[in-house]
């Protein structure tokens, strides 16, 4: 037979469909997708202004969310817009002013090391001043902002080129993050409207619910009996593939990267970062590394190791959107939970820049000009299909994860128990072991607010226990753990959960080293051996961030507050039960 007549799959030419035949539709259609696009654009703009309206007359009070989204699409189109006609119609007059003022503030001004001082000086002055008056009846603050300079000294002591350090991203991140947590956990509008978005967020989440109900039914979603939980693998695991296929059509639709690209020029601009390392620090507050480094791809062969650095440190220090429903199952309060991948994301940044600075010469553009990696679907059936097929195998890798992780931290515990038993301490543990190793980091955290000595040091041990076993197990495994801390009643005060929510609120664990490198290998293999390189260091810097943000938590948030398992509350007790039926059981069985 003629090879030429074979194709490669092995079918035969003859068994080639034959291709459809293009109709006047077709042609009409392709000639007209412009003006079709435009009024469907002009149709959904008239209904939502039309649906506004008529919410504003039934009830303003429940149409205000409307009038806030309706309000960011029309700020968005103005600065879209209205820069692009700027631009095009005072191009000379623009570039000249912009050319003076970045002459004399970033040539003349800003380019003296001694300018930058000064400014980020008098900014962390007035922040000093303002804490001492605010906090002058709570000393355990000012220790959280003794924490915050402790893991600066660190990162400084532990950098590998403490010469080089350039500090404006460096003090950049840290100002972001303060203006994060300022914005999210001390105004009181923004910390209401911030609450609100978390609440939505896990309504968002919980929708996944109708379908694991649906599929697994009693396994999904049990008789609420004491001590007889749903499995955790069929319920909250199961939110992983509802996320994944949103994210998917979102990303088809253009909408992922339009809010990324704006959140990367913010923080572009204001921290002084590349627009690679920008747009990933952006993507990782709302996707998973893996999605994040996804969205970069086209970049890593180019980028430099301090970049890489950076790209491996806000994976480390933030965690996946499609986690948060788990993680709030286990008792972690929404609201701490969103704004801690906020405020990591920042600080990531600067801690990055501070323990591998930028010693080459970036070939990044502009976050503007990024080019994201394209993908292949072609409708909204196949980013779902797709998008929930890909996010199904992470489950199942996270199930054996656990069991592995689970098993291994009690074999660590009982195998610690036993060595301490022969030498007279009964009471050891692994768990306590990595308690010890922590406890001056979670002290200096201020992670509890006790009046008495010795409930203080017993809560900090615990935060510090929980720490160690989120950096050498896993997240999952210290959030699991900080439940049952709440449940069996152990010393765990309001201040104490939250320090531990955010400072457990990262990858950065050690099993998630050849994770890291196995992604981004993957993308470019042949820059393996400096993602091989920075790899550790990028684990440090991821911890160090979560650290922080925890202390910066503790530094403004002067009244904490406590969240209970979502899966807690009133149940069927099998004991009553059994002993209201024995009295009947026994009479008939006498019968």
């Amino acid at each position: 037979m003629n090879g030429s007549a074979v194709y490669q799959n092995g079918f035969h030419k003859s068994d080639e469909l034959p291709k459809r035949q293009e109709t006047w539709l077709d042609h009409w259609l392709e000639s007209n997708k412009n003006s079709i696009k435009l009024v469907i654009l002009v149709l959904i703009a008239v209904g939502a202004h039309v649906f506004v309206g008529f919410a504003i007359a039934h009830n303003f009070k429940k149409s205000v969310p409307a009038i806030v989204i309706l309000g960011l699409i029309y700020l968005y189109f103005i600065v879209k817009y209205g820069s692009t006609y700027l631009q095009r119609n005072f191009k000379h007059e623009i570039k000249k002013s912009t050319n003076a003022v970045s002459s004399l503030w970033g040539t003349t001004l800003w380019g003296y090391a001694v300018m930058q001082l000064a400014f980020f000086g008098l900014i962390i002055a007035a922040f000093i001043v303002w804490l001492i008056f605010d906090a002058h009846d709570s000393p355990i603050r000012i220790r959280s902002l003794a924490a915050i300079i402790m893991y600066l000294l660190i990162g400084f002591l532990l950098s590998a080129n403490p010469a080089k350090i350039k500090w404006r991203p460096v003090f950049g991140g840290i100002f972001l993050q303060f203006i994060v947590a300022f914005l999210v956990l001390r105004w009181e509008t923004g910390n209401s409207s911030f609450r609100w978005a978390s609440n939505q967020v896990v309504k968002f989440l919980d929708y996944a619910t109708n379908g694991t109900t649906f599929v697994y039914g009693f396994v999904a979603a049990p008789p609420p009996i004491c001590d007889f939980g749903s499995v955790f693998v069929y319920t909250s695991l199961q939110i992983i593939i509802y996320f994944g296929a949103i994210v998917s059509v979102l990303y088809y639709l253009g909408i992922i990267q339009a809010v990324l690209s704006k959140v990367a020029w913010l923080v572009q601009n204001t921290v002084g970062t590349t627009a690679a390392e920008s747009l990933n620090a952006a993507a990782c507050i709302f996707l998973g590394q893996t999605e994040a480094a996804l969205l970069i791809e086209p970049a890593l062969g180019t980028m430099t190791e301090s970049e890489i650095h950076t790209v491996m440190t806000s994976g480390f220090a933030c965690i996946a959107g499609s986690l948060f429903s788990a993680y709030i199952s286990f008792g972690a309060c929404p609201t701490y939970l969103l704004s801690a991948t906020v405020m990591s994301a920042a600080v990531s940044l600067s801690i990055s820049k501070l323990l591998y600075p930028e010693v080459q010469k970036s070939r990044q553009i502009g976050s503007k000009n990024f080019k994201f990696a394209q993908r292949e679907e072609r409708n909204f059936l196949e980013c779902i299909s797709n998008g929930a097929v890909h996010a199904s195998s992470f489950i199942w890798a996270i199930a054996a994860n656990l069991i592995v992780y689970m098993a291994l931290l009690t074999l660590a515990n009982t195998t610690v128990a036993y060595f301490g038993d022969r030498l007279g301490y009964e009471d050891w543990s692994f768990n306590k072991f990595m308690g010890y190793c922590f406890f001056p980091l979670a002290y200096m955290m201020g992670a509890s607010d006790a009046t008495d000595t010795a409930t203080e040091m017993k809560e900090t041990l615990h935060v510090a226990e929980l720490m160690g076993m989120k950096t050498i197990l896993n997240e999952f495994v210290a959030y699991q753990e900080l439940m049952k801390m709440k449940a069996d009643g152990r010393l765990m005060g309001h201040r104490a959960q939250m320090i531990a929510t955010y400072a457990l609120c990262g990858f950065s664990n050690i099993s998630m080293i050849g994770s890291q490198i196995g992604i981004l290998s993957a993308m470019c293999p042949k820059r393996r051996a400096v993602f091989a390189k920075v790899a550790l260091r990028g684990l440090i810097a991821g911890c160090i961030s979560c650290f922080m943000t925890a202390s910066v938590a503790g530094v403004l948030v002067s009244q904490a507050e406590s969240c209970q398992a979502t899966n807690q509350g009133s149940c069927y007790s099998l004991s009553n039960i059994t002993e209201t039926l024995a009295p009947f059981i026994q009479r008939n069985l006498f019968l």
